[in-house]
């Protein structure tokens, strides 16, 4: 057989090839528009949230940083206490005698810092860390004099003991204190910035009426 009648039977179409067509299933997965943007509101919401979150979280740590208790200056026990000022008499050697506005919780030093001592000025005879109180009068002495009483110095009434300046020791003597109550006395004075009336002894841990009574007499400011 030639050939060309060869192929040309060969390729004679033959009625079959619509069988081999392959039919592909059209894909059901359909994205709408509605469905777009519901998914990128879902989007920005989702990215929202997350602002907000971190945000938060942020002022927080803010708030609890600011809300940390600041370590400051301590305020002075007797300034908080006795909000009033002190009037002080200074007198003897110094340069400015008279009456002295002092701070609460000032001490001798305090006042002879506003008197100015003069030169002849025996400072070593007073106690310059002693607390004063309102009303008290301080005696500056020149070498040589004798140094005032305690009780003298602080401006009391009597010959009685100062509350505001007497050692425990001194304050032993006055009639049923013993070592505890006198120490108990000194602690008050130091906390309180000093005694502003003999009626406080009621405030001391161990004195009672009845010991006050007895004491009354006995003690100064």
């Amino acid at each position: 057989m030639n050939p060309l009648n060869r192929l040309q039977d060969l390729t004679r179409p033959t009625g079959e090839e619509e069988l081999l067509d392959v039919a592909y299933p059209t894909p059901r997965l359909h994205l709408t528009l509605r469905h777009a943007a519901f998914a990128a509101l879902a989007v920005m919401l989702l990215a929202a949230g997350i602002v907000v979150l971190n945000s938060g979280g942020a002022e927080s740590a803010g708030s609890a940083e600011t809300e940390l208790p600041v370590v400051g200056a301590a305020v002075p026990v007797a300034a908080e206490e006795d909000g009033g000022e002190l009037v002080i008499s200074v007198v003897g050697a110094v340069a400015q005698p008279g009456l002295a506005i002092l701070a609460p919780g000032a001490r001798v030093d305090d006042a002879l810092h506003h008197a100015q001592p003069l030169p002849e000025a025996d400072l070593r005879a007073l106690n310059l860390a002693q607390r004063l109180s309102d009303g008290q009068q301080l005696v500056v002495p020149a070498v040589g004099e004798a140094a005032p009483e305690p009780e003298a110095a602080s401006g009391g009434g009597g010959g009685g003991v100062s509350l505001n300046s007497a050692s425990v020791t001194e304050l032993t003597t006055l009639p049923g204190v013993g070592p505890a109550t006198a120490a108990a006395i000194v602690a008050h004075r130091e906390a309180t910035g000093g005694f502003g009336s003999v009626e406080q002894l009621l405030e001391v841990k161990g004195i009672g009426p009845a010991k006050f009574e007895s004491l009354r007499e006995s003690v100064t400011l």
